[in-house]
């Protein structure tokens, strides 16, 4: 469909027009308009469409700014567009790819985006924090190993206690000392199986993270000889 160069300009004013903090009255308009936007000049058509996919970003519409995210990369890699408004595009774009697909909790999606901007980009430590936050999502199997032994010995120490109080003070009076020993030891047990698993967890992503964001740098900025 032809639009003239009249239609164009009203359109393009009229969604710069809308406020930008009104994230669902931008993708209402572009949506109804969307035939109409592509007909715009190339600039002012990648305006309006990094307008409308930060603004499903901030709508928590992660899927389809999910979509629009690769159609403009691809438009920024075809095109060889380094920068707009001051900011480095491709960076943008993948750093917000990779929060929607950290929220729509998809981990390995999100974790492999992370590894691949922080290989580019080492020095961005927002990256590093996600990165971190991504690995601490994804549990082990060992940790539910952990948590399950945890549990095991909060219900020990449950028996252990209500023997402590119902049975043993009538029956074996000389087992007393014996048994809340080991209903002591049973809840150290338990909190040391949960302390040492959460602990464990959170040390392994924090070091495989600062190394991983570590080699990037050394790849990046290789020592002169």
């Amino acid at each position: 469909m032809y639009f003239l160069p009249a239609e164009r300009l009203r359109l393009y004013r009229n969604f710069k027009s809308i406020e930008a903090s009104d994230f669902h009255g931008i993708i209402r308009f572009y949506e109804q308009h969307e035939d109409a936007i592509r007909s715009l000049d190339f600039e002012e058509y990648l305006d309006c469409t990094l307008i409308y996919t930060n603004a499903l970003y901030e709508a928590a519409d992660h899927g389809k700014h999910l979509v629009m995210c690769d159609h403009l990369l691809e438009l920024v890699i075809m095109q060889n567009i380094e920068h707009w408004g001051g900011e480095d595009l491709y960076h943008q774009l993948l750093s917000k790819k990779a929060a929607s697909y950290y929220h729509l909790e998809d981990y390995p999606k999100a974790e492999r985006l992370l590894k691949e901007i922080i290989r580019i980009y080492p020095s961005d430590r927002l990256a590093a924090v996600y990165l971190n936050r991504v690995l601490l999502h994804q549990k082990p199997q060992w940790l539910f190993k952990a948590r399950a032994a945890m549990v095991g010995f909060a219900l020990l120490a449950v028996i252990v206690i209500a023997l402590e109080i119902l049975t043993i003070p009538h029956f074996f009076p000389q087992w007393s000392e014996h048994m809340r020993v080991a209903h002591h030891l049973l809840i150290a047990l338990s909190l040391a199986a949960l302390s040492v698993g959460e602990a464990g967890h959170s040390l392994r992503c924090w070091y495989h993270t600062r190394h991983f964001v570590k080699d990037a740098m050394a790849r990046k900025n290789p020592p002169k000889h």
